[in-house]
């Protein structure tokens, strides 16, 4: 049976439409895929943090029965192509000049930089052999001075990486107004200064990052479906900057992808190789990651080592504040990694307290590691520690409660809309609400109380609260096409994409609320390059805003066209229709029509009025964003700990988030969830660890966390 979607869609606790396929092991993932005559790429990686290569020899891999190819960088030198560029936003270093982007290639040249980096990829019948070729691989390393700590990175005699970027330094950035936050600084009655580190992590979603490629000889034209959140971007980059083919050369498209957290929006090396050995072969080539190679080569986040200074009077008034980070890069540029430790961590520096001033700075220097990119929420978060552990550390310093030092500097509703000090409009929010909101779901006044139980029990408990202030980022620009099928079916294709979020529902709910038709019928269809012209993918915190903003907005649009359509035959002027609950109607008459009545009419020329033409209805539609949305919310959670063995219990955890409009509630939940359990697998577990030569000590789930 059909359900009509009520209330437009909006607010609606629908269940996934896709778990069904998911959870009955229907879903397509990479692994899943299969072509005729597919061969299987695998990759040799460094073992070595930082070396030179003296020489390669795979004669004996190749004379392995069943080996297609080997791919070296001596072969990919002498083919011509092109690095693969970074997207930074940021790009310019605090003088004018621009950043340092050493030749990030697909696989290493000459030189390797960071243990796991593709020193060579085996091409061959299946993953067997390519094992076993891989293990006939001669390789000769000369060995160089590692480093693989940034603030070791940039001291003086550190190992250089790259003669282009003296003391490893790729950028240098600043936000704010020093002067103003000087002067701040000199009014208040106290500076609280704390040194603080934010751990790298991977994302480790649960399936590994792999590719499937093929090639058209006769029509020149490559197809790569890939474990990808960004695939018109990145389709981009790797055709026209990489392989020097042309973006029109390129079909690519995600299938199902089973989790990305921010690792999956990049380009990586692999997909890169195996659209090479495709063509090279003539057949189609796969390649997946596993386990092991994925702590060696997923993009890693946040590390950041950071001092943050807090400027207050005696009354705990907040004046100004001021950050200082040095933040890692590992070897190379990744897709948008200068930014993260730059632009994308000082937007929300100061969340959602008031100062007369602040000042971000920030140093981005490689090392001999793997590199980094965006990982859930790439800055936001690390700017939401920073300050609450600077708040909860003047408060002991100066003995206050952090409670009531957090309440008396919330930004009031009656200074909104505002532009802050780092220059981000927060058009709304009431902070203190969503502040008490939290407090009282906690049950604050009862913590004296429970404080005591633990005791008793000789065990300590702690109460720590987070007031956020986010900001979504991304491309500017989404699409969404409809087209309405002869057998009732919807066709509904955006740009943006999922990886286990459930667009596949909330988007179908916009669409289907806004018509009044059945969820059901609604087919969804995302992450392909030739569904829609432009997608941003998913980065940034960006879906519903303008993925969801570019539905509603086809979805307004078909709706006029509907009206027309429904005046022809009422012969009445278009604004005279109105529109609801899935019927076009003339107030104060007995005319109407169905939208399923508008579909069907839309195909015949009798029945539209001169200016449209058969199929009017089926709409494609650009949203483009006017400024960026400012999410809030609260965060509160107590802990208990056993001070003999270090045994932390999450006792409690609760959450306000102040997100606007909610489409599907029980989504929001989930992901709020999600969310949840990777910052507690952060904070209680989880760190990617480098011993100081470059090697990975916490390369496996065991060791990880």
């Amino acid at each position: 049976m059909s359900t009509i979607v009520s209330r437009n869609g909006i607010g609606d606790s629908q269940r996934r439409m896709e778990d069904f396929r998911f959870l009955t092991g229907h879903g397509q993932y990479i692994d899943d895929m299969n072509l005729e005559n597919q061969a299987y790429g695998m990759v040799l990686r460094s073992p070595e943090a930082h070396a030179d290569i003296t020489s390669i020899d795979v004669s004996d891999a190749l004379a392995l029965e069943g080996v297609l190819c080997v791919i070296t960088g001596a072969d990919w030198k002498a083919a011509g192509y092109g690095p693969i560029p970074t997207k930074s936003a940021v790009r310019k270093f605090k003088d004018g000049s621009d950043l340092k982007e050493p030749p990030h290639h697909p696989i290493a040249i000459d030189r390797v930089r960071y243990v796991g980096q593709p020193v060579a990829m085996v091409v061959a019948e299946n993953q067997n052999i390519c094992r076993d070729a891989l293990e006939l691989i001669q390789v000769e390393y000369a060995s160089l001075p590692a480093v693989s700590h940034q603030s070791e990175a940039i001291k003086d005699g550190a190992p250089q990486i790259w003669d282009i970027a003296p003391n490893n330094i790729c950028l240098d950035f600043e936000l704010g107004n020093e002067q103003a936050q000087k002067e701040a600084f000199a009014k208040a009655d106290h500076i609280i200064s704390l040194d603080l580190v934010n751990n790298r992590v991977t994302a480790v979603p649960m399936e590994p990052r792999g590719a499937l490629a093929s090639y058209d000889v006769a029509t020149g034209k490559y197809t790569l479906w890939n474990a990808s959140q960004n695939i018109h971007a990145n389709r981009d980059t790797i055709a026209d900057s990489v392989l020097k083919i042309g973006k029109e050369n390129l079909h690519h498209i995600a299938p199902d992808v089973g989790g990305g957290f921010g690792a999956k929006n990049g380009v990586y090396q692999e997909p890169i190789l195996i659209l090479h050995a495709c063509k090279q072969i003539g057949r189609p080539v796969k390649w997946i990651n596993d386990r092991a190679e994925s702590f060696l080569s997923d993009t890693h986040g946040r590390d950041q080592v950071t001092t943050v200074q807090l400027a207050l009077d005696n009354d705990g008034t907040f004046r100004g504040l001021r950050t200082e980070t040095v933040g890692n890069l590992g070897a190379f540029c990744a897709t948008v990694g200068p930014f993260t430790p730059t632009g994308g961590s000082s937007r929300t520096q100061g969340g959602p307290y008031h100062f007369d001033a602040i000042y971000y700075s920030a140093i981005a220097p490689f090392t001999n590691t793997c590199p980094l990119d965006p990982y859930r929420g790439a800055g936001r978060p690390e700017g939401s520690y920073q300050m609450d552990r600077i708040i909860d550390y003047a408060a002991a310093k100066l003995r206050m409660d952090p409670i009531e030092l957090r309440r008396k500097n919330l930004i009031p509703v009656e200074d909104l809309p505002m532009k802050s000090p780092m220059g981000l409009d927060i058009d709304c929010g009431n902070f203190p609400e969503v502040f008490e909101m939290t407090l009282k779901l906690s049950d604050r006044e009862g913590y004296a109380e429970r404080v005591k139980k633990s005791e008793a029990k000789g065990l300590k408990r702690g109460f720590g609260v987070s007031m956020y202030l986010e900001c979504t980022g991304g491309g500017p620009k989404e699409e969404a096409k409809v087209s309405f099928r002869e057998d009732g079916k919807v066709e509904l294709s955006v740009g943006s994409s999922s990886t286990g979020m459930g667009h596949e529902t909330a988007f179908a709910q916009i669409l289907a609320g806004h018509l009044g038709l059945a969820i059901e019928d609604v087919v969804f269809h995302q992450a392909d390059t030739d569904a829609t012209a432009i997608g941003g993918g998913h980065g940034g915190s960006r879906g519903m805003e303008v993925g969801g903003s570019a539905v509603l907005q086809t979805s307004r649009e078909i709706v006029e066209v509907g009206k027309k359509i429904a005046a022809h035959r009422f012969d009445v002027d278009a604004d005279k229709v109105a529109f609801s609950e899935g019927r076009f109607h003339v107030p104060g008459t007995n005319h109407t029509m169905t939208m399923r009545d508008a579909i069907d009419a839309q195909n015949n020329p009798d029945s539209l009025p001169d200016d449209l033409e058969p199929g009017a209805m089926n709409i494609s539609s650009v949203f483009e964003r006017a400024i960026i949305s400012i999410p809030n919310g609260g965060h509160a959670a107590e802990v208990e700990v056993d001070p003999a063995t270090g045994t932390i219990k999450v006792d409690g955890y609760w959450v306000i988030d102040d997100f606007g409009t909610i489409i599907n509630p029980m989504l929001a939940d989930g992901q709020v969830m999600g969310g949840i359990a990777q910052g507690l697998g952060q904070a209680l577990m989880e760190n990617i660890v480098y011993d100081e030569s470059g090697q990975l000590v916490t390369g496996s789930l065991m060791d990880y966390a």
